[in-house]
């Protein structure tokens, strides 16, 4: 997957008409202070990382001042969250909270269908609710070849328990754009986390995350995205991203290729033998890492070239696995075998 920055996200949810805080993206202390000075209030400064947790990681703070934001600026351009280092932070006015809900729109694999998410305590994880409090999360499942009709939503908010008029009234268009949004850009996830309702009657979107779906990048260039396919919550790699060129253009077979140890970090420290892997096969793939790493050996990368890829297509993506340095050997696996008719 391929997931957006929160002021990414904030950008497409503003012009699918959904209420995001007043605020600038900086990229250094000056540029906070300025964007501090020009919204005139308080404001959060939110290390801009392809991360979860960012609070309990001290990547969100307040400020009053616009001193107060220098400093605190620079403290947060001069840390890493979960080994990435903060180079953006989004300054936002500071809101007055008076209610939080938590609103999202995903893939559920079991219907095989898009499902509308709301839950009534936002700013919370998600999977501790569910774990903890079931009976706060409601699901609705879409029709993705009818759409999302907007006295389905109403149906759907009225159900829960806790809802008032004000929220069905504003709800129901929040969540009928959320999910256009969704489709409009192909995304296997658009969160709301939290929704923001103010003491003075305002909604704003307090956060945001959007993952897009790899396989659509293509369909996307303004979004200006790379296919990084499973890297997780970190940017893309130079070879990842030389690795997602391959299939532009071309989409006969497969050639996703991850990066699992860039700088080889874990296997110096573990004292494996560092080795390029390729295989066709993702659950191949999978299986034989595990193998491997029992061996003693540390596949630096992951890759699946399957599908029938051109020769090339594989030749290509052979050359950028071997392009990793330091590694100490290679490792091809196919699962295709032939039968004798």
């Amino acid at each position: 997957m391929a997931r957006l920055y929160e002021y990414q996200g904030k950008e497409l949810l503003s012009k699918m008409e959904i209420a995001v805080p007043k605020g600038k993206l900086a990229t250094s202390s000056r540029e906070a202070k300025e964007v501090a000075e020009e919204l005139r209030r308080p404001v959060v400064l939110k290390a801009q990382v392809l991360s979860g947790g960012r609070g309990k990681a001290g990547g969100i703070q307040f400020a009053m001042t616009s001193s107060d934001v220098e400093k605190t600026a620079e403290k947060l351009l001069n840390i890493e969250i979960r080994g990435m280092a903060v180079q953006k932070i989004l300054v936002e006015e500071k809101l007055s909270i008076k209610e939080e809900l938590y609103l999202s729109v995903t893939a559920d694999p079991l219907l095989r269908k898009p499902v509308l998410i709301l839950c009534t305590d936002g700013g919370m994880d998600i999977e501790e609710m569910a774990r903890t409090s079931p009976t706060k999360i409601s699901k609705y499942p879409v029709n993705i070849l009818r759409g999302l009709r907007e006295y389905e939503v109403r149906d759907f908010i009225r159900r829960m328990e806790g809802f008032t008029s004000e929220h069905l009234t504003h709800l129901s268009s929040i969540l009928k754009n959320l999910y256009a949004l969704y489709r409009k850009y192909d995304c296997k996830l658009v969160e709301i986390n939290p929704l923001v309702m103010t003491e003075d009657g305002r909604i704003f979107a307090a956060d945001a995350r959007i993952d897009i779906d790899d396989d659509a990048i293509f369909r996307h260039p303004e979004l200006g995205l790379f296919s990084t396919e499973e890297t997780g919550e970190r940017p893309p790699t130079k070879i990842e991203i030389a690795a997602g060129k391959i299939d532009e253009g071309d989409y006969r077979g497969t050639a996703h290729i991850v990066q699992l140890d860039p700088d080889r970090s874990y296997a110096q420290k573990t004292g494996k033998i560092s080795i390029a892997f390729d295989c066709v096969g993702t659950g191949t793939s999978l299986t034989t890492l595990d193998e491997l790493v029992d061996l003693g050996y540390f596949p630096v990368n992951f890759a699946d070239t399957s599908g029938n890829p051109t020769a090339s297509k594989l030749y290509r993506a052979t050359k950028i696995i071997l392009s990793q340095p330091g590694i100490e050997g290679y490792l091809f696996v196919s699962c295709v075998s032939s039968q004798q008719l």
